[in-house]
């Protein structure tokens, strides 16, 4: 009991969801963009450098060379007193006391003078030191509050981008921009068409507009949607043809021309032949001249047996359909009529399709009619599904209901708030479909066909002007690619050539050299040269001269003798790796997607204030459960 009170919740949920009051024709799944790195990332903070200034490298090495100093001075001063009063002691007495105290004074004065400097420069660097320190912290500190305030951005940044990523809607409703006045969905299952008419009547009833669902697919795929709207409280009409016919009063409120011109264009539509054009005029002219003689309430039962009348094979002592005055007036017709074999077979053929539905009629109770007219309502949701055993009887019924629909929308009052579906139009064929669209235009009536193949004649109606076009599961391969054809083809540049290329080289190579070489080498050489010379002393002079010479030879002889040996390797790889893309022209949706789309899947297309637009959409109405369901449109 607990399950199925969740269900029963969950259920009820979805239902107010549904009736939001809002359009909507499915919802449009649209994945967020992923998480978008900082712009920031990639712009670090620098630190800024602080460099010592030359004068604190130089008081650095200075105060070393200080300590070094003061510390060399004590040791010379401890030897120097040492060793003077080594010296000294033994001549204390014989040296003069001012010479031991000059001696006193100078070493005390270097001492004082080596403490003084080194003061002073251990001062120097201190005051140097505490100012590049400071610089230097304060850098760092700058630093790490830039370091910490990019980081905090880019985490913040990051931190928002996680949470759009994961609080962006995914669905988002679908609505149209170009406010179609007629809607042809393609394709589909029964099932999709049910999610499709739950999805769109809750929207249009909460809304305030009334729809009126024909449905010719013998599959209830409006039965969804009227339990869900009764259970919100709409007004909700549901008819099944023939088994309420009467109630229905498909007949109600015509006169005979327009009643005659109902169901003529229903076997026209019916027989749909090269004949057929030339057999409507004649079905108009016999159902009229009955009709003409029946009195109110014209009825299948009247007009079966007026057609009767006419074949001359009514029993009137048996059948008391037709009053004593019907019965006058339509065989004084009979004559008129004549009795060639055409009207004959005609004749037949029209009582044969009749006869069905007077069947039925003549099963339900006729206070219970109320007329065409009251049942298609002004708010609320009316449907009329039609279900017979045979099916060329069933396809005549939806043609007649299809046309009394027709005939209704001539002379409606309309609100413009009211929306007609056609579930099944496949059977009612391209010229009565063309004829209800033109007059729902006209009267400010939104149409919705709902045709489950593309195929024939049918494919004309793509693309008309005014009009949206909804593609569904389509699993004939043809149909899908005319319908492919039809959302359009568009450029891309797609891989066409993938090239990869390896190689490998190997060389080996050797060389021998010998060579050799002899040289000699002859020289000579002569040198002259004199010179004189003199001299002059007291006791009298003399001077004296001379000459000198040499020669020089010589002989070298030179051998060299050289030779080589060589010998190379070389290996080389190369690897090359290429992509051709091409510009191709196309399909958008290719014809396989059609053919494997979801059963409430579909792909929209129309033409609205932007452009061609070609959206991929959902009908399941579960989709409001779920989360992160926008109630907005996307805004493209």
């Amino acid at each position: 009991m607990q399950g199925q009170d969740v269900v029963v919740a969950g259920t009820n949920e979805m239902w107010q969801r549904l009736f939001s009051g809002q359009e909507r024709w499915g919802w449009e799944f649209t994945a967020p963009a992923l998480p978008a790195i900082s712009p920031e990332a990639a712009h670090e903070p620098v630190a800024e450098q602080v460099y010592a200034p030359h004068d604190y490298l130089l008081q650095q090495k200075r105060s070393k060379k200080a300590w070094l100093a003061l510390i060399g001075w004590l040791v010379v001063t401890f030897f120097a007193v040492a060793l003077t009063g080594s010296v000294l002691k033994p001549t204390e007495a014989a040296m003069p006391a001012l010479v031991q105290w000059a001696t006193s004074i100078v070493l005390f004065a270097g001492v004082v003078l080596a403490f003084f400097t080194f003061f002073r420069t251990r001062r120097r660097f201190s005051v140097m030191k505490r100012r590049y320190d400071s610089q230097y912290n304060g850098a760092v500190q700058s630093y790490n509050d830039a370091y910490a305030a990019w980081r905090a951005r880019i985490d913040e940044h990051n931190r928002r981008e996680a949470e759009r990523f994961l609080t962006a809607m995914l669905w988002h409703p679908l609505r149209l921009t170009s406010r179609p006045s007629r809607i042809d969905v393609f394709g589909g299952t029964e099932d999709g068409w049910a999610s499709l008419l739950t999805t769109i009547g809750a929207a249009q009833l909460a809304s305030g507009s009334s729809m009126l669902l024909l449905d010719f697919t013998d599959m209830f795929v409006g039965e969804n949607l009227t339990h869900a709207a009764a259970r919100q409280g709409y007004e909700v009409h549901a008819h099944e043809a023939p088994r309420d016919l009467t109630r229905l009063g498909l007949l109600t409120g015509l006169d005979p021309a327009e009643l005659a011109e109902v169901l003529a264009e229903s076997m026209h539509n019916l027989n749909r032949s090269a004949m057929a054009a030339d057999l409507r005029g004649l079905h108009i002219d016999l159902l009229t001249a009955v009709a003409e003689r029946l009195s109110e309430p014209i009825t299948f039962t009247k007009l079966v047996a007026g057609l009767q009348v006419l074949r001359r094979v009514y029993d009137a002592g048996s059948d008391e359909t037709l009053a004593a005055e019907e019965l006058r007036k339509l065989n004084s017709y009979v004559d008129t009529v004549g009795n060639t074999d055409q009207v004959r077979n005609e004749l037949q053929s029209l009582e044969g399709e009749l006869r069905s539905l007077a069947r039925a009629e003549q099963d339900a109770d006729p206070a219970n009619s109320t007329g065409f007219g009251a049942v298609w309502p002004v708010r609320g949701l009316a449907m009329i599904a039609t279900k017979a055993r045979t099916g060329r009887h069933r396809r005549f019924l939806d043609h007649v209901v299809f046309h009394r629909a027709l005939q209704e929308l001539h002379s409606r009052q309309v609100t413009g708030r009211e929306t007609l579906v056609v579930a099944g139009a496949d059977q009612i064929g391209l010229e009565a479909l063309e004829a209800m669209a033109r007059q729902a235009r006209r009267s400010g009536v939104r149409l919705i066909f709902l045709i489950q193949h593309l195929r024939d004649d049918l494919r004309k109606l793509l693309g008309a002007g005014g009009t949206a076009t909804l593609l569904m599961q389509l699993g004939n391969g043809e149909e899908a690619a005319a319908a492919a054809e039809f959302i359009g083809r568009g450029h891309k540049f797609v891989m066409s050539q993938l090239t990869e290329q390896i190689g490998k080289t190997l060389t080996e190579g050797t060389s021998n050299t010998d060579g050799g070489s002899d040289s000699v080498t002859h020289s000579r050489g002569s040198s002259t040269g004199g010179s004189s010379s003199s001299s002059w002393s007291p006791n009298g002079g003399n001077s004296s001269s001379g000459s000198s010479w040499s020669t020089t030879s010589g002989r070298a002889e030179t051998r060299e003798s050289n030779w080589s040996d060589t010998r190379s390797r070389s290996e080389a790889r190369s690897e090359t790796v290429g992509r051709t893309d091409a510009r191709v022209y196309e399909f958008t949706v290719e014809p396989t997607t059609l053919q494997g789309l979801a059963p409430t899947a579909f792909v929209m297309v129309e033409t609205g204030p932007t452009g061609r637009r070609v959206v991929l959409g959902d009908c399941n109405p579960g989709i409001v459960l779920l989360d992160r369901v926008a109630l907005d449109a996307r805004v493209s």
